[in-house]
């Protein structure tokens, strides 16, 4: 036996994540397997959704602040805040003594990234950034190669970013990353321009700028493409952004004096050009052979990936994954070790000059100044519509107020409001207050005598808990919060998707009735939902005396909504969609503006006939889904495909995905014939009590349909 005293071991790093968003699950699932790591915290200002994560990852300690910090015994956090806020958390955390890893962009200037840096250093204190795509295993390939002189010495770099954005397709404008024409770059960009700056060097000079713009709302620019011819410290490069870009590339060439590296980022392959001594004609065909095996391989290994991956052979292993979790050991290992971090501030600092290079000569299209909470009390009579500023509401508030009714408008925000809103607001037709669902004991006092309450609001989430929290709990409080308000009427806006609309009703009429799909649990979270909601809202004015009506809109379509709507399918991709069904069947569509004339013309109704009723809204039968696609394929100029498949096919292929999931380990719900064939709407909705009662008509014509919500998607 060895003499040698052993070490002691040293104990865990103690970590809490601040941030409890989209992508705290990516991070609690890396440190789950990360040697020498235990979350002890998690903060998060709602702290429900804190306390949710909490109990399914089995970490102790939840607060809603960082200052909470200080009193429990933590060495590092990871900062996954909102980008806008990682600068201000970051440096809080030092300034509590604790060590930091902050997801990109690390601040929203190069000098804020050193000042943080030299606070870091000051503290003697580890602070790093989560640059992930420097470890994608495609890049760390490219680099292998490189040092290893396969091409020689790097000369010059071309990266080609061209991204899809969901939150701009679904019309999220108030997201920060659209809010301000620079902020797209600094969330997006760092992806690429932090794998640029590891081959070029810091960046000394060069052009840079936006080369398009939109306006998403009033006031609000995008530029969805960028590009920079820039010099770096070792080598020269060319940067092509492309954000909310309706096909998917990422690309890096490197060319050295002696060859060419290409990454394909997306399908993980790497392939190789060289001179060599053989006759041009033999060595083009060699080149293109290495590229075929090398394409060929990188296919191969990532099919096998995934399915072993699904069935349990082997951890999840997919490639933005994979440079998530090299990225956040490599940071542990060195915060252990006292090694230089693999990304630490300074650098991360360096990566946002890239940044500022592009943006910081991007014109500028003068917009209206933000509207600003009105501070006026509420009136007796007005209507009040909460979620007023969403797809359907902002519609509702314009009609009522060119009625001549006083309005509020309750909602979370004020980014991106018609230009017609600040009009009113002057003159004081129009009040817009700050409001949320999952905040209904603030809501009482905006209810004050109401002559009608438009609940659009959708308080909708992933999860069941949250979602029967929000949508569900949240719409009781606020029928009850009306009820005290002394509000006259409660106008809740459901949707089809609470409707028993499977494929048992094929050819059969869906009636206006306050009858939901009688087996909810049957049905997505969405759905189960709206169902829940219509229950509460309904039990709570029996309790309570209020007048209240359930609206249903049919499949809402109109400017501001994504193409690739759910209702017509599954969209695979941005441009295929495999049907729900056949897709021989004509769908319940109906045009966003007229969903907003029904509920206005409910809304400032006066008798007696709505209380306690429900009413469908739907233009008539006109557009089957496959028709659907085909026109918005000839108007948007898009190669847009319809796939049809059977809904037993479709099982078939859920049932085979479930046993994949659940050999491998995972906990997950047989899936619902039901739901399924609920997704394809059929039936034909009857719209009786709103046409017959209030009077409401709307599109009747197929090509006045196709004019106003699918032949817009040609004016992109």
């Amino acid at each position: 036996m060895s003499n040698v005293p052993k070490s002691p071991q040293r104990p865990p790093t103690r970590v809490a994540l601040v941030g409890c968003g989209a992508i705290c699950s990516t991070h609690l699932e890396v440190l789950s397997s990360t040697p020498g790591v235990e979350v002890v915290a998690l903060v998060d200002s709602r702290i429900e959704v804190a306390e949710l994560l909490a109990r399914q990852h089995g970490v102790p300690q939840v607060s809603a602040s960082v200052a909470a910090l200080s009193d429990q015994d933590v060495d590092v956090a990871h900062v996954l805040t909102p980008p806008h806020t990682h600068a201000a958390v970051a440096r809080e955390l030092l300034e509590l003594g604790l060590s930091a890893l902050v997801e990109k962009p690390f601040a929203l200037s190069s000098e804020e990234g050193r000042e943080l840096a030299a606070l870091a250093r000051e503290r003697g204190l580890s602070l790093g950034v989560n640059h992930n795509h420097r470890f994608h295993p495609t890049f760390l390939q490219l680099k292998e190669r490189l040092a290893a002189g396969d091409i020689g010495r790097l000369r010059h770099v071309q990266a080609t970013w061209s991204m899809p954005l969901g939150q701009l397709d679904a019309g999220k404008f108030d997201d920060w990353m659209l809010s301000a024409p620079r902020n797209i770059v600094f969330e997006q960009a760092p992806h690429p321009l932090s794998q640029v700056h590891e081959l070029c060097g810091a960046v000394l000079d060069g052009t840079a700028g936006p080369l398009e713009a939109r306006e998403l709302a009033p006031g609000q620019v995008f530029h969805p493409r960028w590009s920079g011819a820039l010099r770096g410290e070792r080598a020269t490069a060319e940067v092509s952004l492309g954000f909310g870009q309706e096909f998917e590339c990422s690309r890096l060439v490197a060319l050295g004096t002696d060859g060419s590296l290409e990454a394909d980022l997306i399908h993980s392959s790497l392939t190789c050009e060289r001179r060599s001594a053989w006759l041009p004609f033999w060595n083009s065909l060699l080149v293109s052979l290495g590229r075929a095996r090398a394409n060929a391989s990188a296919g191969l290994r990532a099919a096998w990936d995934y399915l072993s991956a699904a069935v349990g052979m082997r951890p999840r292993n997919d490639p933005w994954f994979a440079s998530m979790r090299s990225s956040i050991q490599a940071f542990h290992e060195a915060y252990a070790s006292g090694a230089a971090l693999p990304a630490d501030a300074e650098e991360a600092a360096l990566v946002l000059a890239w940044c500022e290079r592009f943006t910081a000569e991007s014109p500028e299209i003068p917009g209206r100044a933000q509207s600003s909470w009105s501070q006026s009390e509420p009136r007796d009579g007005e209507v009040v519509v909460l979620g007023g500023a969403g797809f359907i509401g902002r519609r509702v508030v314009e009609q009522l107020l060119a009625r001549g009714v006083p309005t509020t408008c309750l909602s979370r925000r004020t980014h991106g409001l018609p230009h017609s809103f600040d009009e009113h607001l002057a003159s004081g037709a129009l009040r817009l207050r700050r409001a949320e669902l999952s905040e209904p004991a603030g809501l009482e006092a905006e209810l004050r005598g109401a002559r009608c309450v438009i609940h659009l609001a959708t308080g909708a989430a992933d999860d069941w808990e949250t979602t029967e929290r929000h949508m569900v709990r949240g719409s009781r409080a606020l029928a009850e919060a009306c009820a005290r308000a002394g509000s006259r009427r409660l106008l809740y806006v459901s949707s089809v998707a609470a409707l028993d609309t499977g494929a048992h009703r094929a050819g059969q009429v869906i009636e206006d009735s306050l009858a939901t799909d009688p087996k909810p649990l049957e049905r997505a979270v969405y759905a189960r939902g709206k169902a829940a909601a219509e229950a509460a809202v309904l039990a709570a004015s029996a309790e309570t005396g209020l007048y209240t009506t359930i609206a249903r809109p049919a499949v809402v379509l109109g400017r501001g909504t994504a193409m690739q709507h759910s209702g017509f399918g599954l969209w695979v991709s941005d441009n295929h969609c495999v049907g729900w069904g056949r897709g021989e069947h004509k769908l319940p569509l109906v045009d966003v503006e007229d969903v907003a004339l029904g509920l206005v013309l409910a809304a400032l109704f006066e008798g007696d006939e709505l209380n306690g009723c429900a009413f469908n809204l739907s233009s008539p039968p006109l557009l089957t889904a496959s028709e659907c696609v085909a026109e918005l394929a000839i108007s948007s100029g898009r190669d847009l495909h319809f796939h049809p498949r059977s809904l037993g096919l479709s099982q078939a292929m859920e049932v085979g995905k479930w046993i994949v999931k659940r050999v491998g380990g995972r906990a997950v719900d047989f899936p619902s014939q039901r739901d399924l064939s609920a997704r394809g709407l059929f039936g034909e909705l009857v719209c009786e009590t709103a046409r017959e009662v209030l009077g409401w008509r709307p599109i009747q014509d197929r090509d006045a349909l196709l004019a106003r919500c699918l032949h817009i998607y040609g004016e992109r």
